[in-house]
């Protein structure tokens, strides 16, 4: 990288930081309604993209040892939004899955993304607006050559 694409990037990142703050005091205020944190909101969106997990690979994809994830999991299993469950094909392990309760909750998530976003784009000239599809069609690009870095090439594992 060249110093002056760090520097850009670096005022892209600034530009960002106040735009994604904001998105997540949205999503934290939910989130405390129902006695969730924005660890809940990461499990539910593992779960709601991969489907039920065992413990220790959800676990794995927080980054926690497996009695802090099994913390994590009773606090959420409380609240109604994931469920344990012991796989059927090996009673040893132990499955966890969004309750309704979870995927109404995720959704809910989903349906206030959107929302924040469409009324950004909307309050964009339409110049602006092709000018944003064009940038971000151009990152997803990059984001898919570089799929380790991205955790792309892991998916499906």
């Amino acid at each position: 990288m060249t110093d002056t694409t760090v520097a850009v990037a670096d005022l892209i990142l600034e530009e960002l930081a106040p735009l994604i703050s904001r998105a997540k005091r949205a999503w934290a205020t939910r989130c405390a309604a129902r006695g969730l944190s924005m660890t809940h909101v990461q499990v539910l969106a593992m779960l709601d993209a991969a489907g039920p997990q065992t413990m220790s690979r959800l676990a794995e994809g927080l980054g926690v040892s497996l009695p802090n994830a099994t913390g994590i999991v009773s606090r959420m299993e409380e609240r109604g939004v994931l469920e344990r469950a012991h796989d059927p094909a090996d009673r040893r392990r132990v499955m966890v899955r969004l309750t309704e309760a979870g995927h109404e909750f995720s959704r809910e998530l989903g349906d206030l993304r959107r929302a924040q976003l469409t009324a950004l784009i909307e309050s964009l000239t339409p110049e602006q607006q092709e000018n944003l599809l064009r940038a971000i069609r151009d990152v997803h690009a990059a984001i898919l050559a570089q799929p380790v870095a991205w955790g792309t090439a892991e998916e499906g594992r």
